[in-house]
């Protein structure tokens, strides 16, 4: 047995909260698929001696956690973590989810306002996507909102890059996405020549860690009318792409890449190639710039790794580490300085001039 009974049952009750009760079946289907085919005997000794310790409540045959026994699970979590990541790593993602979301609620909404917000859900051996609750797109307005679906395990926050209504972005997003061979000083490497084109190009860029390997530059863009002479780039294996801004945004990623690929020749692509042929490249992608594109929100968590989708300036890039993207380090550094994405509009006129035009 890798993990104390006990220890996974305090899990599962201070994932759920304060005054959510379940019954036995409910504990033993858990205990017994997740720990060890243990006797109705036993799990009942379990959850006496949950009881007897202030940890857990029993309500008319129901279970709960205690205020007492969710505090002393959040500094007993600490200890034992990796243990519990081993039996059931989504349930350690979305308790911590659920401590952390409540620090950056205010900031997180900010960035999900007046936009279609999609989310990745966990549930145990279960992650997917949903853009629509009870047949509707879904649409945060306050912190209640935003927090509702954290409660339900909607963890991974993902706006769209276009606010609603509009037929343009307002978010230039490249997204910086090393190929399984490609190193994460590599990868730091070309988010730093990224961010010094925007900013040489007066974009106004801030960088953020995607929570997983790579990175994001962002730009707000303010409004400008397409030029006459632009014509959507050709691509490789695609017919004739239609001429709109959000044509025109995709090829400000590729411009972009082009600059790039001057200064790390061979490193970085912007096709979206198989995934043998770019194992050794990165990838600046520009998949969210589209119509209801959607780009993890910074502040938020990732669903497959627990990490945040943190803020970094240019001069962190060089020591970050994926360890300081923890929740708990996330939760600190925020109470000392709150939000550090701060978007500035710009105007992309300089980068216009990069393109070719006949």
């Amino acid at each position: 047995m890798s993990v104390n009974p006990e220890d996974y049952l305090l899990l599962m009750f201070s994932m759920k909260g304060v005054g959510k009760r379940v019954d036995f079946a409910h504990v033993k289907e858990k205990i017994t698929r997740d720990v060890s085919k243990l006797s109705d005997d036993e799990i009942r000794k379990i959850l006496s001696s949950l009881t007897q310790k202030n940890h857990l409540e029993e309500v008319k045959g129901t279970f709960g956690i205690t205020k007492g026994g969710k505090e002393f699970f959040a500094q007993r979590i600490k200890e034992i973590e990796e243990d519990l990541r081993k039996v059931n790593e989504p349930w350690v993602i979305v308790y911590k989810s659920k401590q952390y979301y409540p620090v950056v609620a205010d900031t997180v909404l900010e960035f999900c306002k007046n936009r279609y917000t999609g989310f990745y859900c966990l549930f145990t051996e279960q992650r997917f996507f949903r853009r629509d609750f009870r047949g509707k797109k879904i649409v945060l307005n306050s912190v209640k909102d935003l927090l509702f679906f954290i409660n339900i395990h909607y963890i991974d926050v993902i706006p769209c890059v276009h606010r609603i209504g509009m037929e343009r972005p307002d978010w230039l997003v490249v997204d910086i996405d090393p190929g399984p061979k490609v190193d994460f000083e590599q990868t730091k490497q070309v988010a730093k020549i990224t961010y010094k084109i925007f900013d040489e190009l007066k974009l106004n860029p801030m960088t953020k860690f995607s929570g997983s390997r790579g990175f994001q530059v962002w730009s707000l863009i303010g409004g400008f009318e397409i030029p006459e002479k632009y014509q959507p780039l050709a691509l490789r294996g695609e017919s004739k792409r239609e001429r709109n801004y959000f044509s025109l945004f995709a090829d400000f990623v590729r411009i972009i890449q082009k600059e790039v690929d001057k200064e790390v020749p061979g490193l970085t692509t912007s096709e979206t190639l198989g995934k043998k042929e770019r194992e050794d490249k990165i990838l600046l992608d520009s998949a969210s710039m589209k119509p209801m594109g959607l780009v993890r929100s910074p502040y938020s968590v990732h669903s497959k790794t627990g990490l945040v989708s943190l803020p970094l300036s240019i001069s962190e890039l060089e020591k970050f580490e994926v360890k300081d993207a923890t929740t708990e380090e996330t939760i600190e550094r925020y109470k000392k300085r709150g939000n550090e994405f701060v978007l500035k509009e710009s105007n992309p006129s300089r980068l216009l001039n990069l393109f070719k035009f006949s």
